[in-house]
């Protein structure tokens, strides 16, 4: 049975961020980012990966700002979609970044039929407690379908639990059991907890294939001319 969000936490999700999007309009603070710092969230999601000429799945697109960094990446050679259960979010990013080649949808991730992409990018969906659902079942599963529906990797975010104060209505993953879940997808991840003390980002990549002559993902093997005279 496939496994979706239950309708009261959709709804919560939903009622919650059209009410700040009445009270902020198209600001972060909509999003509950109130720091400014949502591009270095981007940069840093988008750090491990070449998006140029490759198709983007944006989980919980928000206002799809991540199209700044994407564009300024790959200087617009890039397809997107953006996903969101919020209507008023979706029609704000439809209305600044929508194209031929970037698109967006309102919807639940979970409950919806999503076309394949290169990769997968969720940043702040995780970061909000359910009050139905336990929001371990909805990481892992979020992170499963992203997997399933992903050609090359993708790159979420968290708030981390090791931290020195919580919020009551803030969720915090423990990165240790967030690695043990992308751990049972694939060998080949990264996870980064180095750019700010109470966030991370989880980089899972789809081919996680070696050359067993010198135990090196396959995916590196061109960085390093030598490898195959490379052993243990």
């Amino acid at each position: 049975m496939t496994y979706i969000l239950s309708p009261k936490d959709v709804e919560g999700i939903s009622v919650r961020y059209e009410n700040r999007y009445r009270e902020y309009g198209y600001d972060p603070r909509t999003l509950d980012w109130d720091k400014g710092k949502q591009i270095m969230r981007f940069s840093i999601l988008t750090s491990q990966y070449d998006f140029r000429g490759k198709e983007v799945l944006d989980i919980g697109c928000g206002f799809g700002d991540l199209n700044r960094v994407l564009s300024a990446a790959t200087g617009g050679e890039y397809r997107y979609l953006g996903i969101d259960v919020v209507h008023s979010l979706v029609m704000e990013a439809q209305s600044r970044y929508g194209s031929e080649r970037v698109q967006f949808r309102c919807g639940d991730f979970l409950a919806s039929d999503v076309p394949k992409a290169d990769y997968a990018i969720a940043s702040g969906i995780f970061n909000l407690r359910l009050h139905v659902d336990d929001n371990y079942v909805f990481i892992e599963h979020v992170m499963r379908k992203a997997f399933r529906l992903c050609r090359v990797g993708f790159a979420f975010d968290f708030l981390s639990d090791k931290v020195d104060y919580r919020k009551e209505n803030t969720f915090h993953a423990a990165p240790e059991r967030i690695l043990a879940l992308a751990y049972s997808l694939s060998r080949n991840v990264i996870l980064l907890n180095n750019y700010m003390p109470f966030e991370f980002s989880l980089f899972v990549f789809k081919d996680d294939s070696f050359d067993p002559r010198c135990t090196i993902f396959n995916r590196w093997l061109d960085s390093y001319p030598h490898a195959n005279e490379i052993s243990l």
